[in-house]
């Protein structure tokens, strides 16, 4: 389980919450309001006071590089000088893993980028190095995945594969929290919603009418 208290930076003071592990939490609200500063805090990228525990574990002085979490937004950082299946290995070798062709391979084959495993990033669209973003995120098996708006250049097709391989994640207990102005993405994916509101934060009822993959996008 994640749990946040009385988290407070630049952005936002005295916040409190939690998310069960295997859950996945939508964090809402306008622009500037502080959703993509709170996904920076919990990863260790930004300074804050408070308490943010993981599996019963304070991450607090934790470096950024050792916190059991995976962060994807909209800046990929492929590192250009490597093929795509080349930023997959050096993801499995910072976690400490074996660098597993075959790993890496099932995880593009997952994303559908199977065929562009020795491209280089700038050989290839800009939705398929978003994919191969996630493709990188995730084979290191992370604990815990933040994820700040990595869809919202996609095509709604391309949303809807990802969505269903977000959604199988959890079933190996990975904690995700997502950002996103998306309400179908929020129908998609989360069992809860957080929103920022001038300068307060509170749970929200999702909206589950178009049920949990919307078919009218």
């Amino acid at each position: 389980m994640l749990c946040v208290e009385a988290l407070s930076t630049q952005a936002f003071s005295e916040l409190d919450f939690s998310a069960r592990s295997g859950s996945c939490t939508a964090i809402t609200g306008p622009s500037g309001s502080g959703k993509t500063t709170l996904l920076n805090a919990i990863a260790g990228a930004v300074a804050y006071t408070g308490t943010i525990r993981f599996a019963g574990k304070a991450l607090n002085g934790v470096p950024a590089w050792q916190r059991p979490c995976r962060y994807l937004n909209q800046r990929l950082y492929l590192f250009p000088w490597l093929t795509v299946a080349g930023n997959l290995g050096l993801a499995q070798y910072a976690a400490g893993l074996p660098r597993s062709k075959s790993a890496q391979m099932a995880m593009l084959e997952e994303m559908g980028i199977a065929h562009l495993a020795h491209c280089y990033p700038r050989q290839i669209s800009g939705g398929e190095q978003q994919r191969a973003a996630l493709a990188r995120a995730m084979v290191s098996h992370p604990r815990l995945l933040l994820l700040d708006e990595p869809f919202s250049s996609l095509d709604w097709e391309i949303r809807r594969h990802l969505w269903a391989v977000v959604n199988n994640l959890r079933q190996h207990d990975v904690t995700i929290l997502l950002v996103t102005h998306e309400p179908k993405e929020v129908a998609a994916l989360a069992d809860r919603q957080w929103t920022f509101d001038k300068g307060r934060f509170a749970e929200t009822q999702i909206n589950r009418e178009e049920g949990r993959f919307p078919v009218n996008l």
